[in-house]
């Protein structure tokens, strides 16, 4: 497995809506492991193919996760995501894998269902609430090519972009 280079949120392949997986074969199964082995060495809940720079809907998010247990993995791989049913909007904390050291509390369904297809071709459905729902809808949400901070009013989002540029300007210049 290899280690993936995560794009950052100025990266366009992240404002493009992700195509269908049309086919599921070696090549995705490779992508599918890498993009574990990435989430995991970057201490992600999850990932998105575009923010490795793969346009297809394809996310890995690590259904073990647990805030209080950080070493309980069980990460799952699903195919052609998409969200059946929601309810209950909350707000909490949200940070982004592609636009690191930034967090905002954003809007999101406390409950969701997912439906897609495993690696096996076969049909999954799953239900999840709190952390593991904002997680999906983050994922799902880069799908789309939209980031976490486009939930949130302009002045907020602007505000956080010119902390990120901040940032990488600072880094760039280390």
């Amino acid at each position: 497995m290899s280690i993936l280079n995560i794009r950052n949120c100025l990266d366009p392949v992240l404002r493009k809506k992700c195509e269908p997986v049309k086919n599921i074969d070696g090549n995705l199964v490779t992508l599918s492991n890498d993009m574990i082995e990435t989430m995991f060495d970057s201490v992600g809940v999850g990932l998105a193919a575009n923010q490795v720079g793969i346009p297809q809907r394809l996310i890995v998010v690590d259904f073990g996760f647990d805030a209080e247990r950080k070493e309980d993995h069980n990460p799952l791989i699903i195919v052609n995501p998409i969200i059946t049913a929601a309810e209950e909007e909350q707000d909490g904390q949200e940070g982004c894998l592609s636009i690191p050291e930034i967090v905002a509390d954003v809007p999101r369904f406390k409950r969701v269902e997912v439906k897609g297809v495993d690696l096996d071709g076969n049909d999954v459905r799953y239900e999840v609430e709190d952390y593991l729902a904002r997680a999906f809808q983050h994922e799902l949400d880069h799908l789309e090519g939209k980031l976490f901070w486009d939930m949130l009013g302009r002045t907020k989002r602007d505000m956080l972009k010119r902390k990120f540029k901040k940032l990488l300007k600072e880094q760039g210049a280390g």
